[in-house]
């Protein structure tokens, strides 16, 4: 058992880093539940405490078994592809993984039965899709080779953990059901594809590779990668409305816009890439998200209701 907890150890360290994964938990959960305290009634009190903090661990949790699932939803590919990674080379086994998604299934329901049976019901829906999508790509060539048809039934992953925080803001604020939440979830889907698009955007068809440039071009590519940003834009300024806040809160109102920077230098750097096989350059592309998460929660600090507290 001790040489299993080693080689799982080492394989979340490769594979999904802390300081990565954690990173991303933790923005993402503070941002979204910071645009909901920008737009859900006014009588919703936001605190960032323990239920927070639970989320977040939540939400993490969900995102390592995410990467477990895709191992070996994608182990068939990764050996024809990525042999260097760990469950193609054998430093982990099928078995060991299967039993790091029970241990993660196990504390994701620790971390959310004490605070809402809907709570723990939702993300073991969530969990249970995602293992779903490994059937599906068996069975379905369409959905496992259509990148588009793939991400269009991967992504509600992403947006029920975002709905699991929507959730968990609702218990913890006690604020009711309001359409205007559908706006911050919007708003995280936007971020997160830009991401998506531009990891998976190259100069030239790269036969055999999981790239959406391959299917529709370059230009459309760049296109989604540069639209989803902007989309995200136009949402922040929804949620937040700078434009209606005054004194020192102003400029921390405008500070999520100040991502679109990180878009632009991604763009000028692939436009100018030495060799046209590049791919859209993977650190602006999580900057603007990393920064657009930290910019929608100093914004939500500096602009909610003062009901907020810590």
């Amino acid at each position: 058992m001790s040489g299993t907890v080693r080689r799982l150890y080492a394989f979340f360290a490769e594979r999904a880093p802390a300081r990565v994964y954690v990173t991303y938990a933790v923005l993402w959960v503070l941002a979204l539940e910071g645009a909901l305290a920008l737009v859900e009634p006014g009588d919703a009190r936001w605190r960032l405490g323990v239920p927070t903090l639970a989320e977040i661990g939540t939400v993490w949790l969900a995102l390592l078994f995410i990467r477990v699932v895709d191992e070996q939803k994608d182990l068939d590919y990764d050996r024809e592809h990525n042999p260097g990674r760990p469950l193609p080379r054998g430093s982990i086994t099928v078995r060991e993984l299967r039993l790091a998604m029970a241990v993660i299934a196990a504390a994701g329901t620790a971390l959310t039965v004490w605070r809402s049976p809907l709570l723990t019901g939702w993300l073991l829906l969530d969990l249970a899709y995602i293992c779903f999508l490994v059937g599906l790509e068996r069975w379905s060539r369409s959905v496992r080779d259509g990148i588009f048809r793939n991400l269009a039934v991967s992504y509600p992953v992403q947006a029920l953990l975002s709905v699991h925080v929507w959730l968990s803001y609702r218990d913890a604020t006690g604020a009711g059901p309001h359409g205007s939440a559908a706006v911050p979830v919007l708003l995280c889907a936007c971020v997160f594809l830009h991401f998506e698009f531009a990891r998976k955007t190259s100069h030239q068809v790269r036969p055999g590779a999981t790239l959406y440039s391959n299917a529709i071009g370059t230009r459309g590519s760049v296109g989604l990668t540069v639209g989803c940003a902007l989309a995200a834009a136009v949402l922040a300024l929804l949620v937040v409305r700078p434009w209606q806040v005054h004194g020192p809160a102003a400029a921390a109102a405008w500070l999520p816009l100040s991502a679109l920077g990180c878009v632009w230098a991604g763009g000028e750097r692939f436009a100018l890439a030495d060799t046209r096989g590049a791919t859209w350059p993977r650190g602006p592309a999580m900057g603007f998200l990393a920064w657009f998460y930290i910019g929608l929660f100093v914004a939500a600090l500096s602009v909610a209701d003062p009901g907020l507290t810590v």
